[in-house]
């Protein structure tokens, strides 16, 4: 029964968005998924960000080959089914209803960012199916109220204090510039990081909005060598962003450091800029050296891919292993997955210790990260 009520639920999900509240919700799971636990997960494999699906994807194999190596959940193969969300608002619907129509998929891992995550917070909330997030806006756990968010990265309410303690006191700046996003990401991570400087009696001498995908960030960086900054903070979403500003930064010779939120220091941003990335700082959730589990993680993905990691591939690494962790030890329906996830405390993962509150945050800190002569070194 509980499958059918899923099943038919998908059914009224893909044929319109606007039906989903008159085909009611469920709090059903899959139970019974014969030999194999159907996890589904969106990525972006086909937008301007496809490497960071690509990474995505890399970050969920090293983990299914670990966990399925060892036996599986109750001798029950882990299978991953992935869907195409183009990096979009739109896409990212289109592929959770895809995957939320398949009644034994019984979670899923979801987007990395903060916007597309909104974009399915009322879905999800119908559909009573856990997803586990990756969008850092401190809003997603704190003022939706969604159950079914489990966020396995730290938000933006860390990063933000850890942004201006370290342009402050470690750098020594006084006069900052704030270039963020205007999306739900960027736009929250700015105001944060105005109330963290007044409250340290600072008021940035420029503060530059822009949209996604921007291709000539000169009009901003010529209005920052106007405004005489030292420092520039970067509340920037895409990986793609940061690179393009920061190779016309470069361009354009203006010295003043940089300090960007976790999408700059990224291996997927050295892949875009080169060398032009060399000198600035990034407060990363996950940082290559910050732990034992990290660095075993890392030497295994080297192996596996020859290639070095990023956060895109630890907090999924982490979420499949929580999810198996939880799974053993409570079952596989929502209600129990998601008590089991909100009573995990001191999982040493990759990308820090979870430790889950009430709202479904797991991580509370940050790593203050430096891109070194191409590599990506730890700080503080």
């Amino acid at each position: 029964m509980k499958k059918r009520i899923r099943a038919i639920l998908g059914m009224c999900l893909a044929a319109s968005m606007i039906i989903v509240s008159a085909c009611g919700s469920s709090s059903g799971g899959a139970g019974d998924q014969g030999e194999v636990i159907k996890i589904g997960m969106v990525a972006d494999l086909t937008g301007k960000s496809a490497l960071t699906g690509e990474f995505k994807k890399r970050g969920a194999q090293i983990a299914l080959d670990e966990i399925n190596g060892a036996g599986g959940v109750d001798g029950k193969k882990i299978e991953l089914v992935v869907e195409d969300d183009r990096g979009t608002n739109d896409g990212t619907v289109s592929a959770f209803q895809k995957l939320i129509s398949d009644p034994d998929i019984v979670a899923i891992i979801g987007p990395i960012t903060s916007t597309n995550a909104l974009s399915i917070n009322e879905i999800t909330k119908k559909t009573g199916i856990p997803v586990m997030i990756g969008g850092t806006n401190v809003n997603l756990t704190t003022e939706l109220k969604n159950q079914w968010f489990f966020r396995f990265r730290p938000s933006d309410a860390y990063s933000a204090k850890t942004i201006v303690d370290f342009s402050t006191v470690k750098l020594g700046k006084k006069k900052v510039a704030i270039v963020y996003d205007t999306d739900a990401f960027g736009t929250a991570g700015k105001d944060m990081l105005v109330a963290e400087y007044k409250n340290k009696g600072i008021t940035p001498v420029l503060i530059e909005g822009y949209t996604a995908n921007t291709k000539d960030f000169t009009p901003v960086l010529e209005n920052i060598r106007k405004s005489g900054a030292d420092v520039i903070n970067g509340f920037m979403t895409a990986s793609a962003d940061v690179a393009q500003l920061v190779v016309q930064m470069r361009q354009l010779g203006i010295q003043a450091e940089f300090v960007s939120s976790a999408a700059g220091a990224q291996t997927t941003t050295l892949k875009l800029a080169g060398d032009k990335l060399n000198g600035i700082y990034g407060v990363n959730d996950f940082a290559l050296d910050q732990s034992e589990e990290t660095k075993r993680f890392v030497e295994n993905f080297k192996q596996k891919y020859t290639d070095v990691p990023d956060l895109f591939s630890g907090w999924v690494y982490d979420a499949l292993h929580v999810l198996a962790k939880v799974m053993a030890e409570k079952g596989t329906s929502p209600d129990q997955i998601r008590e089991g996830i909100l009573a995990v405390k001191g999982h040493k993962g990759v990308e820090g210790e979870y430790n889950f509150d009430p709202n479904g945050d797991g991580l509370h800190s940050y790593t203050v990260v430096q891109v070194v002569n191409g590599e990506i070194v730890t700080v503080k």
